[in-house]
């Protein structure tokens, strides 16, 4: 099946709750997809990455993987430090990256979702959301990436059934090529089968660089999140707490959870066309120690 007919069948079947009615759609959406949507072909991912050069990896930053790297206009890397790269680790919300760029690509942004018990009864309480409510996904795609709630998530992930979401994910680390990088869930909850490495990541972020409305809200400290009749429903504050403290900042997404330990990813802009690509995975203390990466790679 050709990734034009995939985006498709997602597209169109996530449309229909706007014709039959939130409660009628979601129902039926878990019922029918995929049963031929994945074929093991990904498409070319366009700016292959060099094979990474063999570097002593320094033992300043105190997390078990970084990676800081800086990209240009024409897809070029060069890296500026690397510790255990390729090594698969749990990432905790970092896993709401994939989850934002599925959505990105094949959601309606005013499509109401219906907040299900089962979202609500997601782990961590950040969100705000009420049983039987409704949001927009654009509305749900804030609350998931400023306040990394895992209940925005898997509401979002719940209107096309969350093991179909989970597929769709599965199939863009194939079609992005990250060959190091499986997921189980939206939310990054811990799961043995749920990791990625540094470098997959990387390559992740990098083409995310192509969505900006996900950096315009992952660089948004506060936002008032109001509902379509003007209700304020509630102000969201980022879990990104460098936001404002480092120039040149254009989004961050921070992650935790017991096994992953503290994760960060953090995207710097510098001149024309340059990006700096920063990411800390299982750190005791994730803003200290992206700092000292900052300082010694973007700052240096």
């Amino acid at each position: 099946m050709s990734n034009k007919l995939k985006i498709f069948l997602i597209v169109f079947l996530i449309s229909l709750p706007a014709w039959w009615g939130v409660n009628a759609a979601q129902k039926q959406l878990e019922d029918f997809f995929f049963s031929q949507l994945y074929i093991e072909t990904p498409r070319v991912f366009t700016a292959q990455v060099a094979p990474l050069p063999k570097v002593e990896e320094p033992s300043e930053i105190q997390a078990k993987a970084a990676f800081s790297l800086k990209v240009n206009e024409e897809g070029t890397w060069q890296i500026l430090y690397q510790k255990n790269i390729k090594q698969k680790l749990p990432i905790a919300s970092l896993t709401k990256l994939m989850t934002a760029l599925v959505i990105l690509e094949n959601y309606d942004l005013s499509l109401p979702i219906k907040i299900s018990k089962k979202a609500v009864e997601q782990e961590e309480d950040s969100g705000q959301l009420k049983i039987g409510g409704t949001l927009t996904v654009e509305n749900l795609l804030y609350i998931m990436l400023i306040e990394s709630s895992n209940d925005a998530a898997y509401a979002l992930a719940e209107a096309i059934g969350v093991d179909n979401f989970v597929d769709i994910m599965n199939w863009e680390t194939k079609s992005l090529g990250l060959k190091n990088t499986h997921f189980t869930n939206p939310t990054g909850l811990d799961d043995p089968k749920n990791y990625s490495t540094a470098q997959d990541l990387a390559i992740l972020t990098k083409n995310l660089l192509k969505k900006p409305l996900l950096w315009e809200i992952l660089g948004t400290p506060e936002y008032d999140l109001y509902l379509p009749d003007g209700t304020l429903h509630h102000k969201l504050k980022n879990t990104n707490e460098l936001l404002g403290k480092i120039p040149g900042i254009i989004g961050g997404k921070t992650g935790w959870s017991p096994q992953a330990q503290g994760c960060f990813l953090l995207v710097l802009k510098k001149g024309k066309g340059e990006y700096f690509i920063n990411i800390i995975l299982g750190a005791e203390d994730r803003f200290a120690e992206m700092q000292k990466l900052i300082q010694l790679t973007v700052n240096k």
